[in-house]
């Protein structure tokens, strides 16, 4: 029996990034929210109570699940060694340019001893569609097991299609889950906002590539970026 190949990429379960939201190969919707951090170790016992209330009244009144995830990379700093580089060469006075030439070695030295990392954090706010096929009950059941346990790559490979009346029905269902998190998060002192296409197709490029610098800028064509 020949042996079975297939590409790391059907091993990933999404399908395509549209209008700022990640459509999963099975017809599922996911938004994804940036969320600034706070120092809760700097605020008082009255304020720290305050936001572990928030947290749990947001959690218990869920309906639905959330993923929170901590994104950490190395920071490419070239381009602000290049700007220190120009403004140096261009600086008329010797002692500011004396400094200067000393704080680009000190940050090189830094840079190249050390990983500079950027930490940011994320909640990843779901939209699951009940999708029904023309199957018998047993054989949805025993499809549901396998892909729970990831038997066969095809639950990752197998791409459900999602029409455009349903993508809109969906996406709007999404929204609303999408603001009432975001609502909830700024009572808590956490400023979020939705990542656009651009900003996704950014965060799946860092994620898919550890071994590279965090890129923020990709060029990504027109059509993609909607």
């Amino acid at each position: 029996m020949p042996k079975e190949t297939f590409s790391s990429q059907s091993l990933i379960s999404l399908q395509h990034i549209r209008k700022g939201v990640i459509i999963l190969k099975n017809g599922s919707l996911r938004s994804v929210l940036e969320v600034s951090g706070i120092n809760f170790d700097l605020k008082s016992e009255e304020e720290q109570s305050s936001v572990l209330m928030s947290w749990r009244n947001l959690i218990n009144n869920l309906d639905f699940p959330l993923q929170v995830v901590a994104h950490s990379r190395r920071v490419n700093i070239e381009s602000y060694l290049n700007l220190l580089q120009e403004r140096i060469g261009q600086e008329t006075n010797n002692l500011l340019k004396l400094q200067g030439e000393d704080y680009y070695t000190f940050i090189k030295g830094l840079v190249t001893g050390n990983n500079i990392m950027k930490k940011r954090f994320y909640v990843i706010v779901p939209y699951d569609p009940i999708l029904f096929k023309p199957r018998t009950a047993l054989s949805q059941i025993l499809e549901a097991y396998k892909t729970l346990l990831n038997l066969r790559h095809q639950a990752f490979s197998a791409i459900i299609p999602l029409a455009d009346e349903n993508f809109n029905q969906h996406y709007q269902q999404l929204i609303i889950r999408q603001n009432n998190i975001i609502t909830n998060l700024t009572r808590m002192g956490l400023q979020s906002h939705p990542l656009t296409t651009k900003e996704l197709i950014e965060l799946f490029f860092n994620s898919y590539n550890p071994e590279a610098f965090e890129k923020e800028s990709i060029n990504i064509p027109e059509e993609f970026n909607k």
